[in-house]
């Protein structure tokens, strides 16, 4: 355990400080440096077994693709996984900062002090951020300021709208604002907001929409339908060759047959709308929620939709395009 730590320490020395932010964001309690030695070790023996599977079967250009590919997908699903479970609690804590506000806002009106009103005000409901609350109630307790006690409050949860709020009940008090009322607004301001983006996500919802007909529902017909057409066309020109070949002996042009690989069509085909699948997730995700990264979860959803839509929709046009006798 020391050895993998100490080359997570060595190799990620420069980000340490930003792995140790990422991991506390998203509640993971592991040591960053044993946390990312761990993970170098696994990807190199993951990668180097993905080297030579791929050397075996397909040789050594493929093999250098698939390792590198294999890297950089895995430095991204990781990434992705530690990101969403850290705005996963930051999402959390929005949705009820306007609920913890009013209720230090009502407790602070009926005249309790404002220590024992954040240790009130911390509900089961609330889960981890209650415990955050009764701490800064316990730095009040022991005379630490406010100013300073609240700063402790958004250090491990990624919330923008947290920490825009502790800034503006700080600037409230050394203002010399009533801090009840100030709260209030701030929750006010919070809910008003939130209604806003729902609107503005309920307005672009139809471009969203369009994007995924477009790439699961469309894409995947269109590609086998492009497919049997393929085919048919590749039957007709051999036909054609056939009869300029029978002819050969009294007509000086000779015409070869044009083969279309079905195979290779529908390779490229899978190729393309797991590409384009994927892409169209993060786009949504980017037109709906404003980052990328919330798509990132819903790529495996797209691609089967997509991938069997293609496999039957195969079925169903080879039956149709099969019956077609070329002469």
């Amino acid at each position: 355990m020391k050895v993998i730590s100490k080359i997570g320490s060595i190799i990620f020395k420069k980000k340490m400080e930003s792995i140790e932010s990422k991991l506390k964001y998203a509640n993971i309690n592991i040591n960053a440096p044993f946390f990312t030695g761990l993970n170098l070790l696994l990807v190199i023996i993951s990668s180097v077994f993905v080297f030579q599977l791929t050397l075996f079967y397909l040789g050594i250009y493929y093999a250098i693709g698939a390792f590198s590919f294999f890297i950089f997908l895995y430095y991204v699903v990781l990434s992705s996984i530690i990101s969403l479970m850290a705005d996963k609690r930051a999402r959390f804590v929005e949705s009820i900062l306007p609920d913890v506000l009013r209720l230090i806002s009502s407790n602070l009106k009926s005249g309790i002090d404002i220590d024992e009103a954040l240790v009130l005000s911390a509900r089961p409901e609330f889960e981890f951020f209650s415990e955050k609350i009764k701490d800064i109630g316990k730095l009040l307790a022991t005379g630490k300021s406010l100013e300073k006690a609240i700063l402790n409050l958004p250090k491990d949860i990624d919330s923008e709208i947290l920490k825009k709020t502790i800034q503006i009940i700080i600037e409230g008090l050394q203002s010399g604002g009533e801090l009840s009322v100030l709260l209030e607004s701030i929750a006010d301001n919070i809910e008003e907001t939130e209604v806003l983006r729902k609107e503005v996500n309920s307005t672009i919802f139809v471009y969203a929409l369009f994007i995924f007909i477009a790439s699961c529902l469309i894409a995947p017909v269109l590609y086998a339908v492009s497919i049997q057409l393929a085919g048919v066309l590749s039957r007709l020109s051999e036909s054609i060759a056939m009869q300029f070949m029978a002819e050969e002996a009294t007509t000086p042009v000779t015409l070869a047959s044009v083969t279309l690989s079905e195979n290779f069509l529908r390779n490229f085909a899978y190729v393309n709308l797991i590409i384009t699948t994927a892409f169209a997730s993060l786009i949504i995700a980017l037109i709906n929620r404003g980052n990328e990264k919330y798509g990132i979860k819903y790529i495996p959803f797209l691609i089967s939709i997509a991938l069997i839509l293609f496999y039957v929709s195969t079925l169903i046009l080879r039956s149709f395009f099969g019956g077609i006798r070329v002469i």
